[in-house]
């Protein structure tokens, strides 16, 4: 099985990410102690294996960033040969010995967003000339073959009060929102909400299944986070008007534009 170690180097290289090491990571303010977790935990859900389900009998709704290929969708990370296809309650099944005896803790489950914002994730363009600039600190544009669903969760069993129960609690008497997780099972005909950080915009959730809605676009992505206050990064033309550039603006293969699929 492929070591963490190069998972997260290749988990960081598709976020747009660099690998600084400890004598360098305070300074590149792309890889926080908040963002780390979550690149992680994208890069070890890949080492899940996917089968249909049942529908559950409650359900939440939560959003998810995908890339398009060829009008499919597929996972961000490793680049998985095998698309999700929309519509289908796809259970998570977690490879044995994933990301056992590691330092990291691997919380096993579907990963999404209350809010479509993922902000440690994209491309990097020079904003002067409109090419890619792989040397720049952190992402600055959403890929156009990235895009935003809404996906749909199970609520029909509390995994948060579980993963409550398995919280450290400090000192002032409150819950260590680091430490509420499930790490040792998929959180099946469930959801739960976690948070590196008390601090953090919104949770992440963590589900045993999933179902893909609909791709949102652009413009409702916007008003969901304009409401929440905050914002994903722009889409690369978006970005370019916004930094003035006019006429033809050359254009690296990595940002072509996939249309609707």
């Amino acid at each position: 099985m492929t070591g963490l170690s190069t998972l997260l180097r290749t988990g960081l290289k598709k976020a747009g990410l660099k690998n600084t090491g400890k004598t360098k990571a305070k300074k590149d303010i792309s890889i926080t102690k908040e963002v780390l977790p979550k690149i992680l935990d994208d890069v070890l859900e890949s080492k899940q294996s996917i089968t249909e389900i049942q529908p559950p009998v409650n359900t939440v709704k939560a959003y998810k960033l995908f890339t398009v290929k060829k009008g499919k969708l597929y996972p961000l990370f490793l680049e998985k040969s095998k698309p999700i296809e929309m519509n289908k309650w796809l259970g998570a099944v977690i490879s044995p010995g994933a990301g056992k005896g590691k330092q990291f803790a691997l919380r096993p489950g579907w990963h999404t967003g209350e809010l479509p914002i993922a902000t440690h994730i994209g491309g990097k363009i020079d904003p002067k000339t409109g090419l890619e600039k792989a040397s720049l600190t952190k992402p600055n544009v959403r890929k156009d073959n990235q895009v935003w669903a809404e996906v749909e969760l199970p609520a029909d069993k509390d995994w948060q009060s579980i993963a409550n129960s398995r919280a450290r609690i400090k000192k002032d008497g409150t819950l260590d929102s680091r430490t509420a997780h499930i790490t040792d099972e998929v959180p099946y005909g469930g959801t739960y909400k976690y948070k590196t950080n008390p601090n953090m915009t919104g949770s992440w959730l963590i589900s045993g299944e999933m179902k893909v809605n609909r791709i949102l676009p652009n413009e409702e992505v916007k008003a969901i986070n304009n409401k929440a206050g905050v914002s994903d990064l722009p889409r690369v033309e978006e970005f370019l008007q916004k930094k003035k550039i006019g006429g033809m603006v050359m254009r690296n293969d990595n940002y072509n534009t996939q249309r609707a699929i």
